[in-house]
């Protein structure tokens, strides 16, 4: 059931998607980029991704560096 219930709000989740996503692509049809607006573009993409790929290794080197752990213990009394 729990599969089922899945795979139905990821048809969902999709469907959502390609309703807000079909009909800007529609209105945009006639809209060209320059040189410089691919390159905009492209910089975007790649900014985006190193961004969200350091915050990732930050995020694992400190779980597995024991950096979590010494947060989440509550204080020792002396």
């Amino acid at each position: 059931m729990n599969r089922i219930l899945a795979i139905g709000g990821a048809v969902l989740l999709l469907a959502a998607i390609a309703a807000a996503i079909i009909p800007m692509w529609t209105m945009s049809a006639g809209i060209t980029l320059s040189f410089h607006g691919y390159v905009a573009v492209t910089l975007m993409i790649v900014f985006c991704f190193a961004i969200g790929g350091g915050l990732m290794f930050l995020i694992f080197y400190s779980a597995r560096h024991g950096i979590d752990d010494a947060v989440a213990r509550p204080p020792e009394d002396d």
